[in-house]
């Protein structure tokens, strides 16, 4: 007895061009929650692109304070380390993030972010620890007699928060905007989300090509 396998309820990713797929009209007819190769794909992308911003941050902001302390006169040795490290850090985050550009993950590649996933919960996450932080840092700065340590402290936590919750955050959040700004603009990965198009294969989980 042959056995015939049942027609699929989703069209093949060949059944529309890339463009049709990434319109902006289409996505909104199926919402943000329903998955799909390119949100995968533009989701996957935003997530690493978020962590090496976010590490890029780190490090330029170690420098950035390294420097201010340098300027007030504090002891070099007590920062200097950390400036270095902090300039490696950032430029090895901005290689890692000039090349996530052009990279598409493989199908199934998903990643969890216990952070917030959008620029408002990053804000109010680094505003509200921030907050909590200068209850007993501000009493500190306003009695103090040199309070400028104090300050430029201060100004490193702010800038910590930043990058942790702040950047990442945003960056997540834009993750399809951003896929379908490049590739209006980027013919590399164009070309690279042709090719995905045309060889990729439904997954349980992702089970149509598009909309992103």
């Amino acid at each position: 007895m042959m056995r015939v396998e049942p027609v699929s309820a989703y069209p093949p990713a060949t059944s529309r061009t890339l463009a049709e797929w990434m319109d902006a009209d289409l996505a909104a007819l199926h919402g943000t929650d329903s998955r799909s190769r390119l949100r995968e794909v533009a989701d996957a992308r935003a997530m690493r692109r978020g962590m090496w911003a976010s590490f890029l941050a780190l490090g330029s902001s170690s420098v950035v304070v390294g420097l201010v302390l340098l300027a007030v006169g504090m002891p070099p040795s007590a920062y200097v380390p950390s400036m270095i490290v902090g300039g490696i850090v950032a430029v090895v985050s901005g290689v890692f993030l000039a090349r996530v550009r052009g990279w598409i993950p493989k199908p199934g590649t998903s990643y969890a972010t216990r952070g917030a996933g959008s620029l408002g919960g990053g804000l109010i996450a680094a505003a509200s620890i921030f907050g909590a932080l200068n209850v007993f840092l501000i009493p500190g700065i306003v009695s103090s007699v040199d309070p400028v340590p104090l300050l430029v402290l201060d100004a490193g936590f702010a800038l910590l928060l930043v990058s942790v919750f702040v950047i990442p955050a945003a960056v997540i959040s834009r993750g399809r905007q951003t896929l379908r700004r490049e590739a209006a603009r980027d013919q590399r990965l164009v070309a690279a989300l042709e090719r995905d198009r045309v060889t990729w294969v439904p997954l349980v989980a992702v089970p149509i090509f598009g909309p992103l």
